[in-house]
């Protein structure tokens, strides 16, 4: 018996609506400490420079990528894609519109923090050209550091 087709994925801003949703997601994805509270992510999904890209599948919410841009800098708070929908590239898929969508607001360089404990999200990182800078010690608190990686984006070229 062949598995059962899975809906497919539709990539779509944020609506405010989403918001208990996106805040569920990143309690069950990161541990308490790196988790974000529920006013700091509404902080980060209302700040002047916040793009939210929401994963849906199904009419449920497998996953999201939060980033900040301002000036030639993104910053990647969060890429967030809950455990049972992992290992299907709805992650990279996420991380590329988010890429994309920078480059198009005309950042050259993209930047997130991720935890040196956290072997799969760094995997994911390396996988789409992001190199370590940097280990910035106790990040977390408790003693847990975070890498500072970064990947330079492409520029468009004259005409496109």
């Amino acid at each position: 018996m062949p598995a059962p087709k899975l809906a497919p994925l539709v990539l779509r801003p944020y609506r405010p609506s989403d918001f208990e949703t996106l805040y569920a997601i990143d309690q069950e994805c990161f541990p308490k400490r790196i988790a974000y509270g529920r006013l700091e992510l509404k902080i980060y999904l209302h700040s002047s420079g916040s793009r939210c890209i929401v994963a849906e599948m199904g009419g449920a919410i497998p996953g999201f990528v939060l980033t900040e841009l301002s000036a030639e800098l993104a910053h990647i708070i969060t890429l967030d894609v809950l455990e049972r929908y992992r290992l299907k590239s709805i992650g990279s898929r996420l991380l590329e519109a988010a890429e994309r969508d920078a480059i198009m607001k005309g950042a050259a360089c993209v930047y997130l923090e991720t935890a040196t404990t956290n072997k799969a999200a760094i995997a994911l990182w390396k996988k789409h050209g992001y190199r370590e800078m940097g280990t910035l010690k106790n990040y977390y608190g408790g003693g847990l550091d975070a890498f500072e990686m970064q990947k330079l984006l492409p520029q468009p070229t004259e005409g496109t």
